[in-house]
């Protein structure tokens, strides 16, 4: 067996999924998941070469790429929608009331923060002036951070705590795409050095998911649209550094290779 480490967010459905069914047995994997508790942690992580993979926000990517001199690349960009809405302690009733308030993030620079900026600006707020950020980490660090007074909003995946303790929706960043990816990444030179077993782990995922969306039909396509839109939000808040380009930080080589006779 081929040992992986791999680091996610949230309960690792997929990968649950793909151990179950066999689908990590049938290609020789067998997968060490880690669920990460903050962004900088899982790609500083994914640098020093502790994990092999990551599914991450591709903002994540481009800002380490860009800023931080990672070469990193997405090797899988699977439609979806973000699912993100910015929730807000009971208090706060319009955008207004965010003014001179702090807000929960996981990282500052990058992530579910670049379309929260998109959504703040739109409402004539501007950061450093009207708001801050405070970096806590994942979901339910950032509703715990609004339960002890320390932030007054933050984006959330799953409301079901935040609604159960009176907190509500303010906004979502759904309106802001037509497309969405969720991204998988890794080193650039471990992909090339690790090709078939790269192929192998993206098969096993893709197959996963069909499983859980009942999808058996046409061979699942890599979201080249959702990561043009997703970088398009980081150029429109003036933290792209370069042009507007999915392939500068994407391959959809390995991707290809493991959709080969898709349902045969």
């Amino acid at each position: 067996m081929d040992k992986l480490r791999v680091s996610t967010f949230g309960g690792g459905a997929t990968q649950t999924a793909a151990a179950k069914l066999g689908l990590y047995a049938a290609e020789g994997i067998e997968v060490e998941l880690d669920v990460t508790q903050s962004s900088k942690d899982q790609m500083s992580k994914l640098v020093d070469g502790t994990w092999d993979l990551v599914h991450t926000n591709a903002d994540n990517v481009v800002w380490w790429c860009e800023d931080n001199g990672a070469d990193l690349v997405i090797v899988m960009a699977a439609e979806g929608r973000a699912g993100q809405d910015l929730w807000v302690r009971p208090e706060i009733e319009t955008y207004e009331d965010l003014r001179g308030k702090t807000l929960a993030v996981d990282a500052a620079e990058s992530g579910y923060v670049t379309p929260l900026r998109v959504l703040l600006a739109q409402a004539g707020l501007k950061e450093g002036t009207d708001y801050d950020f405070v970096e806590v980490g994942t979901t339910h660090m950032r509703v715990d951070a609004m339960k002890e007074g320390r932030a007054f909003g933050a984006m959330v995946g799953s409301g079901r705590d935040a609604a159960a303790d009176g907190f509500r929706v303010l906004d979502s960043i759904n309106r802001l795409y037509t497309h969405y990816a969720s991204s998988t990444a890794t080193r650039r030179e471990w992909a090339a050095a690790n090709a078939d077993l790269l192929v192998r782990y993206l098969r096993a995922q893709l197959k996963a998911a069909a499983s859980l969306s009942d999808g058996a039909g046409a061979a699942p396509s890599f979201s080249w649209e959702g990561l043009r839109e997703m970088i398009q939000t980081r150029a429109d808040v003036g933290w792209l550094r370069g042009a507007v380009d999915p392939r500068r930080f994407a391959d959809d080589t390995y991707f290809a290779r493991a959709v080969e006779g898709w349902g045969s």
